[in-house]
C-alpha cells in the first residue's frame, strides 16, 4: 500500500507543478464526463423506448386476441386456435387463457412458464381498450391503471415482460356469461442484448474519446502555455543591467494582461529601487568620505611633528565634531532602514500645542544665534480639538527635521512659521514656512529622496547628511499621510505635513 500511495503522491505533485498536465487532464476528464453522461442518458432513453415497445406489443396482441375472439362469436372453444395463431404471428409472445368461473385452463402456449404469483396484481380491463394501440394510448392507460406490466426473471435468467387482463364474454346459446383471464408474456432477452451491445459501444466510444481528448488537450495546453513560457523567457533575460526591459502587452492573452501589467509594475519598482540604491551607495560613499578625510588629514597633520597639549586638544575637538556628524548620519540611516520594514506605530492622541512647543523650545537658542524668530500657532477647525492621532516621538522628529532644515536656509532677521490645523476627524495639517531661497520646480519632486540636495554644489554638506527630509517622508508614510513642499520665487518655502487621523475600524 505504501508504494502505491507514494506513487499517487508523486503523481499529484507532478500534476500540481505542470500547467500543461493540468489542462490536459481537465480537458480529458470533462470530455469523458460529458460523453459518459450523454451515453447514460441515451441508455436510459433506449431502455424506456424498449419497454414502451414491449408494452405496446403486449397491448396490441391483447386487442387482436379480443377482436379475433369476437369474430368467432365469443366461443371459448376457439381460444386455443386463436392463442396459437397469436403466438405464431409474434414469435416472442407467449400466452395463457384461464376461465375464471370454472377455474379451467383454456389455452397455453408451449413456452409459457410465468407462475400466477408473478402476474401483475392489477388486471387490465380488455373490453375498455381502444380498437388500435399506439404509444400515447399506452401511456394514457398507464396513467389510468398504473403500471401495465411487470418484469419477471425466470430461474435460468431469461427475462419476461408480463401483462394480465380480464375479458368478459357475454352469454351464448347453452353457455352462461363468463370472464377470461388472459396472461401475455414477451421475452426481453433481445432488448437486453441490444442494451448490452449499446453499453459496449459506449465504453469503446468513451475510451476513444478520452484518448482523442487527451491528445487535443495536450495540443491546446501547449498553445496556452506558450504565452506563459514567453513570460518566463522574458523574465529570465532581465538582469541588473536590463531592468528597463518590459513584458509586451500586445498579443498577450486577456487572462495574462493583468499579470503582465503587475509584472511590469514590479519591474518599475525594482528599477526605481535599484537606481535609488545605486545613488544611495554613491552619495553615502561621498558623504562618508568627507568626514573621514577630515579626520585622516587632521590626524596626519597632528602627527607630522610634536605638538603642544593645546594643539592636540584642538585636533580632538575637531575630530569630535566629525564623529558626531558620522553618528547622526548612521542613526538616520538606521531609522530609514527600520522604516522600510514598516515598524509598528505607538499612535495615540497627541496634544499639538505641547508637542510643537517642545520643538520650539529645543531650537530656540539656535534660532537666536541665527537671529531668526520661531513662531508657533495651533488653530483648530470649528468643532475640532487641538490634537492629532500619531506617534508623538516620530511627529516631533519630523517637525524638528523641518525646523532644522528651515534654520539652515532662513536669512538672518526673518522668521520661521510653525502652523498646525487639526480637523474634527483627528487629522491634522502642519506647515513649516521660511523665507529662504526658493527651491526650483524641477527639484521639488525629488526633495524628499535620500541624499538628494537641490544645490549642485552640495552647499552645507558639512552640516547636513541629506537624510532629514527622507526621514520626514518615511514618518508620514508610516502614518499613512503625505509630505509635500511648495516653493515659489515670490513667496516663502512651505513644507506641508498631512496626518490622516485615527483609522476607523470596519463595522461588523
Amino acid at each position: 500500500m505504501k508504494p502505491a500511495g507514494g506513487a499517487l503522491q508523486r503523481l499529484a505533485r507532478a500534476l500540481r507543478r505542470s500547467l500543461t498536465a493540468q489542462i490536459t487532464l481537465a480537458v480529458t476528464l470533462v470530455s469523458g464526463v460529458i460523453i459518459l453522461l450523454v451515453g447514460l442518458t441515451m441508455d436510459r432513453i433506449l431502455a424506456s423506448e424498449l419497454r414502451e415497445e414491449s408494452e405496446l406489443l403486449l397491448v396490441s396482441s391483447l386487442m387482436i386476441l379480443r377482436e379475433d375472439l369476437a369474430a368467432s362469436g365469443n366461443d371459448p372453444a376457439a381460444v386455443p386456435r386463436l392463442v396459437a395463431r397469436a403466438v405464431q404471428r409474434t414469435r416472442r409472445l407467449e400466452a395463457e387463457v384461464v376461465d375464471e368461473q370454472q377455474g379451467r385452463l383454456l389455452a397455453k402456449s408451449r413456452r409459457f412458464r410465468v407462475p400466477p404469483a408473478a402476474l401483475p396484481p392489477q388486471a387490465l380491463a380488455a373490453e375498455t381498450l381502444p380498437s388500435e394501440a399506439t404509444v400515447p394510448q399506452t401511456e394514457e392507460l398507464a396513467q389510468r391503471y398504473g403500471p401495465l406490466t411487470t418484469l419477471w426473471i425466470a430461474p435460468d435468467g431469461v427475462r419476461y415482460r408480463v401483462l394480465r387482463a380480464r375479458l368478459p364474454l357475454p352469454a351464448t346459446q347453452g353457455q352462461p356469461p363468463r370472464t377470461l383471464q388472459i396472461a401475455l408474456a414477451v421475452e426481453t432477452t433481445p432488448t437486453r442484448e441490444l442494451r448490452a451491445h449499446n453499453r459496449q459501444n459506449l465504453a469503446v466510444a468513451l475510451c476513444v474519446s478520452a484518448a482523442l481528448a487527451g491528445i487535443f488537450g495536450l495540443a491546446i495546453a501547449r498553445e496556452i502555455v506558450v504565452s506563459v513560457r514567453r513570460f518566463g523567457a522574458t523574465a529570465s533575460r532581465i538582469g541588473a543591467s536590463d531592468l528597463h526591459e518590459r513584458m509586451p502587452l500586445e498579443g498577450a492573452p486577456t487572462e495574462l494582461v493583468e499579470s503582465t501589467q503587475a509584472f511590469n509594475h514590479m519591474l518599475d519598482r525594482l528599477q526605481n529601487a535599484f537606481d535609488r540604491l545605486s545613488a544611495f551607495s554613491s552619495d553615502l560613499a561621498h558623504d562618508l568620505r568627507t568626514p573621514l578625510g577630515n579626520l585622516l588629514g587632521e590626524a596626519q597633520v597632528a602627527l607630522s611633528r610634536p605638538r603642544s597639549a593645546e594643539e592636540y586638544r584642538a585636533v580632538l575637538e575637531s575630530a569630535v565634531e566629525e564623529y558626531e556628524r558620522l553618528s547622526r548620519m548612521i542613526g538616520n540611516m538606521l531609522f530609514l532602514a527600520r522604516a522600510d520594514r514598516q515598524p509598528a506605530l505607538a499612535a495615540h492622541w497627541v496634544d499639538l500645542a505641547e508637542a510643537l512647543q517642545r520643538v520650539v523650545g529645543y531650537f530656540e537658542l539656535l534660532a537666536e544665534e541665527h537671529r531668526v524668530v520661531l513662531q508657533m500657532r495651533v488653530q483648530a477647525l470649528p468643532g475640532a480639538e487641538p490634537r492629532v492621532w500619531a506617534d508623538e516621538s516620530m511627529l516631533v522628529r519630523a517637525v524638528s527635521n523641518l525646523v532644522s532644515n528651515a534654520l539652515r536656509y532662513a536669512p538672518a532677521g526673518t522668521s520661521i512659521q510653525l502652523d498646525a490645523q487639526p480637523a474634527t476627524d483627528g487629522s491634522c495639517t502642519i506647515r513649516v514656512a521660511n523665507d529662504g531661497p526658493p527651491i526650483a520646480p524641477e527639484h521639488q519632486p525629488r526633495i524628499f529622496e535620500r541624499f538628494y540636495r537641490a544645490d549642485a554644489a552640495r552647499h552645507h554638506s558639512a552640516s547636513g547628511s541629506g537624510l532629514g527630509l527622507a526621514i520626514v517622508r518615511s514618518i508620514l508614510e508610516l502614518h499613512g499621510g503625505t509630505a509635500a513642499v511648495h516653493s515659489a520665487p515670490a513667496g516663502p518655502t512651505v513644507f506641508i505635513l498631512r496626518f490622516p487621523g485615527k483609522p476607523v475600524p470596519p463595522s461588523s
